[in-house]
């Protein structure tokens, strides 16, 4: 902790240097060369934390050689604050592939924020919210045409079909199949409820997008996914069973990024222990799986 803390102190004396050009004299001095030991170690450490954080498989000697390049450019601050807008627009370019399955047109991307950028004329917020208006909808053509939706939709499909050969298999009429390894005692849980839930999220390779770590996440039936909640009403306390359920019955055509893709259809392993008491303490936070996005 502490050593993020001074990396974030770091980094907000940094903001005052971004820009700023030598003063000519050159050469070193003591007072100097220790902040300068300092600061090194405070960036190494923090920028480490960072990585782990961000994405352990980065490769830090490439890392490394962009951070060199830029941190020993002597440029204008007009030229590091279009680094940064690029850098921007380079994460733009990521999320949209991982959200779509397909690479940005970036030609026409740049054309068009080119033409704006020379206009030199702000939108108004008029505009801004016109063209906000459709990127939902075109997002929602793109992904349902991108490779990956195809491709898991065939794949979704195909391992239901395969299921209907298995008669340890239940489906029901919205669709799911569950197998039930243990019925449990009591009543059936009702959409009123909140259930602890131990389980398990899978994609249909066996990898796993979530789990509850052995430990009972507390879930209100009416939200999550609809395949689910419907599973949910269909155990009792002490419930076991494997549930697949289909993509229009868990998170659809734009899936939950970064974990879920679009048309995916998901596997659970799951066990019922009970209705929370309200008055207890939950043993862990609510996960963020398999919830209801937020609009459905």
């Amino acid at each position: 902790m502490k050593k993020i803390l001074a990396f974030a102190v770091a980094g907000l004396l940094m903001t005052g240097f971004v820009g700023c050009k030598s003063n000519g004299t050159g050469g070193s001095n003591e007072a100097m060369d220790s902040l300068s030991l300092v600061f090194g170690d405070l960036f190494g450490g923090g920028m480490s934390q960072q990585i782990k954080m961000m994405d352990s498989t980065m490769d830090i000697n490439e890392v490394l050689e962009g951070m060199k390049y830029m941190a020993d450019a002597d440029t204008s601050k007009a030229f590091m604050n279009g680094v940064q807008m690029g850098m921007q627009i380079a994460q733009f370019y990521q999320a949209i592939e991982m959200q779509t399955g397909m690479p940005v047109n970036k030609s026409l991307f740049m054309k068009h924020l080119v033409d704006g950028l020379k206009s030199n004329t702000p939108m108004d917020q008029a505009a801004m919210m016109e063209l906000q208006n459709k990127i939902e909808p075109l997002m929602d053509k793109v992904i349902e045409n991108s490779p990956k939706n195809i491709a898991n939709k065939k794949a979704g499909e195909d391992y239901m079909n395969k299921l209907k050969n298995d008669k340890s298999y239940t489906f029901t009429k919205s669709g799911i199949a569950y197998k039930m390894t243990n019925p449990g005692e009591g009543k059936n849980f009702t959409d009123s409820d909140e259930v602890r839930v131990v389980y398990v999220g899978k994609h249909l390779d066996g990898t796993e997008f979530d789990n509850s770590q052995g430990q009972p996440a507390i879930f209100n039936v009416k939200q999550v996914v609809p395949g689910f909640a419907e599973m949910l009403q269909l155990m009792k306390p002490g419930s076991k069973a494997t549930v697949v359920i289909p993509a229009e019955l868990a998170y659809g055509v734009k899936g939950q990024q970064p974990k879920i893709g679009p048309s995916e259809t998901l596997i659970f392993e799951m066990e019922t222990l009970g209705v929370q008491d309200p008055n207890e303490k939950p043993a862990m936070p609510q996960r963020p799986m398999p919830v209801r996005p937020r609009g459905k």
